[in-house]
């Protein structure tokens, strides 16, 4: 998917908490009993991308395998001939509070070790990640998270050791209001960019990105958030010009969702092109968010993971933007 990056990093596993879905029916409850309404949990099964460029047509879907509530495996298949067939898939292993993941490539019928030299690891304490750890060869890199309650309020970039980006976050209540990022040049920090987030009753609509330019913060471009309710709809991204001093869409992403109220589609499209992620899903509580994907990059803000991974929004709470929701794709 083409996406509106802000801050990329190399990361194999991704993201904050457990991606439990619910909603509600009007049988009876989960006992039996007759005393409450149905709750139904929900985790991602399949992801479908097709991408069309000009008379081409690419296809692959990820297949998300779990045991228990753990995600243990995501499959990659490619559509050769109309024919899906494995390419690659990642596996995941738990070792107290470390999880690491392991690629695999597909030689004939037997699953191949891609022998990368390296290792990918993620820390998760209470439900919370407070640790990524790459390592290639004798180059270590670490993000290292720090909180206050629920809150992320800064972010560490180690590399072999040394301290090399940060993020520090603010907040206005409960709402993520400002982001900044510093740089370090021999031990020197340095402004770098700067991310400030509106809302309107509690949903993100705006994310505005910076750039600092000799002791000014200049505009660089800004993410428009659409709601239908409170579901995502469309996000438009938004270059600005310096030249004339305007605001010039660049790219447009669309969301639709399924009558339970889960993320169904993201697509998007440009000149000859375009791209769709179609999401289904198996009843099941899993770890979704918690380990996303076959370890690659991701971009820290994107948008509301809620909204993304399909969560139904149960309370006017659970609107507000918090960053444990908005970071990691």
């Amino acid at each position: 998917m083409k996406t509106k990056q802000f801050i990329t990093g190399i990361l194999s596993i991704l993201t904050i908490f457990c991606f439990t879905i619910t909603f509600t029916g009007c049988s009876s409850d989960d006992d039996g009993d007759g005393d409450g309404p149905t709750t139904v949990t929900y985790r991602v099964a399949e992801i479908v991308n097709t991408e069309i460029s000009g008379s081409n047509i690419y296809e692959d879907k990820d297949l998300y395998n779990y045991i228990d509530n753990r995600l243990t495996e995501v499959i990659n298949l490619d559509k050769e001939n109309g024919i899906w067939v494995e390419d690659r898939k990642t596996e995941f292993e738990y070792n107290g509070d470390w999880v690491s993941s392991t690629r695999y490539d597909k030689d004939g019928d037997d699953w191949v070790y891609q022998n990368m030299q390296s290792s990918n690891q993620i820390k998760i304490v209470n439900g919370k990640v407070m640790e990524i750890q790459n390592t290639y060869l004798n180059y270590v890199y670490r993000e290292v998270f720090t909180y206050s309650g629920d809150k992320i309020m800064k972010v560490e970039f180690f590399e072999n050791g040394e301290l090399d980006e940060k993020y520090v976050c603010t907040y206005i209540g409960e709402n993520l209001d400002e982001i900044i990022e510093y740089n370090y040049y021999n031990g020197i920090e340095e402004l770098d960019r700067k991310y400030e987030f509106s809302y309107v009753n509690g949903n993100l609509t705006e994310v505005l990105r910076l750039y600092y330019d000799n002791g000014v913060w200049e505009n660089s471009d800004k993410d428009v958030y659409l709601y239908s309710g409170n579901k995502v709809i469309q996000i438009d991204d938004y270059d600005f010009d310096d030249d004339n001093g305007i605001w010039e869409l660049d790219d447009s992403e669309y969301f639709s969702y399924n009558s339970q109220g889960l993320l169904e589609s993201i697509s998007e499209s440009g000149d000859g092109w375009t791209e769709e992620e179609i999401y289904t899903y198996e009843e099941g509580i899993g770890n979704y968010r918690l380990l996303y994907g076959d370890a690659g990059y991701y971009e820290v803000f994107n948008y509301p993971n809620a909204q993304r991974n399909g969560e139904t929004v149960a309370s006017p709470d659970e609107r507000k933007f918090n960053l444990k929701r908005f970071l990691m794709h």
